[in-house]
């Protein structure tokens, strides 16, 4: 059982931990199918749009493309995107305001107040492949507060590599086993717990992890929960475990 008097530090997968891409990313296409009058399935597109976005990513990571921020990223895969979903009609314009979304994204509604608890006795960050600008607009649009924000744009590698964990451990002058990695997605608390860090699940309804191609056929976690030191139903359900 993990000592919780030996973790400093709380670094948080955001992209549909804290915020809720699908239920943003859905609202908006739906809204601009609505406008032209045509019939979308949504959910497909929210799926394409973010697992191509992690499969361009892989790409990178493997230097089979140059490296790229996840604006960049999203903005690519909307193109590939929208020739599949051909109904939907937009100029590059459009694509540039839809492709913004990304930074509008609405956090779970129990993530706000359970971040400011934990903040009261944790440094609380986020360790993320979004990009810089997502993370900050994200937080603000919510009025979310943290102690700094560590995109992997930054850090020059993306997780899961083990690298982008161990830079974060050194920009945050902290060993990795007193850092504790939240996340809904079981591959990145698998690559966080393989560089020394804990490991925090926190299950999130229909969230998957984009990077377990398992995962994606199955729509549900495919690792066993007790493999991490803490399993959570939810951000205040994790609060309480962290906080006890």
């Amino acid at each position: 059982m993990v000592n919780l008097n030996e973790i400093k530090v709380l670094t948080w997968d955001i992209g549909g931990t804290v915020f809720d891409w699908r239920g943003t990313v859905q609202n908006e296409v739906e809204n601009l199918a609505k406008q032209q009058g045509v019939e979308i399935d949504i959910y497909q597109f929210a799926s394409d749009w973010r697992y191509g976005m992690f499969d361009m990513l892989a790409k990178v990571r493997k230097g089979e493309l140059p490296h790229m921020n996840a604006d960049e990223i999203h903005r690519k895969m909307l193109d590939i995107v929208l020739e599949t979903h051909s109904d939907l009609k937009l100029s590059n314009d459009e694509r540039d305001q839809l492709n913004m979304i990304w930074r509008r994204l609405k956090a779970w509604d129990d993530a706000p107040i359970a971040i400011e608890r934990l903040r009261s006795r944790y440094t609380v960050v986020p360790l993320t492949v979004l990009s810089w600008a997502i993370g900050v607009n994200c937080s603000k649009h919510n009025g979310i507060s943290w102690d700094g924000l560590l995109s992997c744009e930054f850090l020059r590698q993306y997780k899961p590599d083990a690298g982008a964990y161990l830079h974060a451990s050194e920009l945050l002058d902290t060993d990795p086993s007193q850092i504790m990695m939240c996340a809904a997605h079981t591959g990145d608390l698998k690559a966080a717990m393989d560089a020394g860090f804990k490991s925090a699940f926190v299950y999130r309804a229909g969230e998957i992890d984009p990077t377990v191609q398992s995962e994606r056929r199955s729509e549900e976690p495919t690792v066993p929960l007790e493999t991490f030191d803490i399993a959570a139903t939810d951000f205040n359900d994790l609060a309480e475990k962290l906080l006890s």
